[in-house]
């Protein structure tokens, strides 16, 4: 469940503009990524709802591998969001989840209360995802055009989303393909603790039901890679039971999901 930040060395100059260029709208180019993303209408649509599973290495210490699934259902709320991810590990599964009011966790079937910094990390990974971007209307965040940035060949518009908390992250978006290549953010484990860093990096991106996907995501914690994901199997618009978010629904049969008849 890590998230990520810091940039790479060649990606950590200044942002800066060019004499004489018209400084872009950041709102232009928002809602022209939403476009390449799969429209406004897709988002809400039909990605309303889904599932996602992916083979995940963690690198924190010694590397292991395993798997994970994350479902989710949209609000119109985005604080509202369902969300729920299972971790599973050789000899561990730990699934946390969110159910509109709280967050709660399990570990190998049993209840765990989650710690402070635990939460924050969850509800931090699910608030600065790039999916926020997509959704800054419905979030009512502001937009800022902070610069643009060249590496090697790759031209980067770099554009701050800022809700109404005040917390932002810096997307790092290709001016080529319109896409959300970095993302970085900071949160604290605990109010009074030194902020961490965290940066995805996304690439090997997919049209799945008429939206783009990234596949690969890199996720970098101060600086450190922690995480490396690799997507195996994305399905929006399927059977999610709200119950299955509830606390303890994760041992219900009832959160079986189901892809639609044709």
């Amino acid at each position: 469940m890590a998230l990520a930040l810091l940039a790479v060395a060649c990606v950590l100059s200044l942002p800066t503009g060019r004499a004489g260029e018209k400084t872009p709208r950041a709102e232009d180019v928002v809602e022209k990524v939403i476009l390449v993303y799969g429209s406004r209408g897709a988002i809400y649509g039909i990605q309303r709802n889904g599932i996602i599973k992916a083979n995940l290495k963690l690198l924190n210490g010694t590397a292991r591998e395993g798997r994970t699934t994350t479902k989710f259902i949209r609000k119109k709320k985005y604080t509202e969001d369902l969300v729920m991810l299972e971790l599973e590990l050789p000899e561990t599964k730990y699934v946390i989840g969110f159910d509109g009011q709280k967050t709660w966790a399990q570990f190998n079937g049993e209840a765990h209360e989650p710690d402070e910094a635990t939460t924050r990390a969850f509800r931090a990974s699910h608030f600065h995802s790039y999916e926020s971007l997509l959704r800054y209307k419905e979030i009512e965040a502001k937009l800022e055009y902070v610069g643009n940035q060249k590496i090697g060949p790759l031209e980067l518009d770099i554009i701050d989303l800022i809700p109404p908390d005040g917390e932002r992250t810096r997307y790092y978006i290709s001016r080529k393909s319109l896409r959300i290549l970095y993302l970085e953010y900071e949160t604290k484990p605990k109010p009074d603790a030194e902020p961490v860093k965290y940066r995805f990096e996304f690439s090997d991106f997919h049209a799945i039901q008429n939206t783009l996907v990234p596949y690969q995501i890199l996720v970098f914690e101060n600086g450190r890679k922690i995480e490396e994901r690799k997507v195996v199997e994305v399905a929006y618009n399927v059977q999610l039971e709200e119950s299955a978010f509830k606390t303890g629904g994760a041992n219900k049969a009832a959160e079986t999901a189901q892809k639609p008849g044709p």
